[in-house]
């Protein structure tokens, strides 16, 4: 007698915010790897830039107010923003029953870092200045994600020892709730990077 198991794949997909689409690096996108080579090194990670200038600090700082992206909520502008997403892939017995310990989770991880398009603008000091605190900045989003990166593993071993597919969710949701409040205590503790030199002008 031949037994047949009949396996399916359902996912699962828990998110900090909209991830960028990948594409063809743009060529700001492409100084921030050259400027952030141990970031851009991350696995699962894009950089992606909003482009700045100005012929003073004080100019340059101006511009990123008006351009830096949003936190995942829509509310307060940050200099540097990283924002992730996680998908989970299990099989399921039969079309029913869940499989926990098949479960791969990935993530993608999006930084958004500005690009001081015209660097020759500035003077010596500011330009120096600028190099100072856009390396802090990139350490800075680099612990973020870092976390996302530890959450991901996280979230795999958790939904993988979940008995069920309630359990899987629940697994799941909790990771993630626990990534996110890992990330706000870093800000809390850093107040958002200042502390590491994080500061322009």
């Amino acid at each position: 007698m031949m037994f047949f198991e009949f396996l399916t794949i359902a996912t699962l997909v828990v998110a900090s915010d909209e991830v960028a689409v990948v594409t063809a690096p743009s060529e700001g996108e492409l100084r921030l790897r050259e400027a952030a080579p141990e970031l851009s090194a991350l696995p699962d990670v894009v950089l992606v830039a909003y482009p700045v200038s100005g012929r003073t600090s004080r100019a340059v700082r101006t511009a990123m107010n008006a351009a830096r992206p949003a936190e995942s909520d829509g509310g307060e502008r940050f200099d540097g923003v990283t924002r992730w997403r996680y998908s989970s892939r299990w099989q399921r017995r039969g079309g029913q029953q869940c499989l926990p310990e098949t479960t791969v989770t990935s993530v993608a991880i999006t930084v958004i870092l500005p690009d001081l398009t015209e660097p020759e603008k500035l003077g010596r000091r500011d330009r120096e200045a600028w190099g100072r605190y856009f390396k802090a900045l990139a350490t800075h989003e680099m612990n973020h994600a870092r976390i996302a990166l530890h959450g991901r593993q996280e979230m795999e071993k958790a939904m993988r020892a979940a008995a069920n597919c309630e359990d899987m969710q629940a697994a799941a949701d909790r990771v993630s709730n626990d990534v996110a409040a890992a990330s706000r205590e870093y800000d809390r503790l850093t107040e958002h990077g200042k502390r590491e030199g994080a500061v322009f002008p």
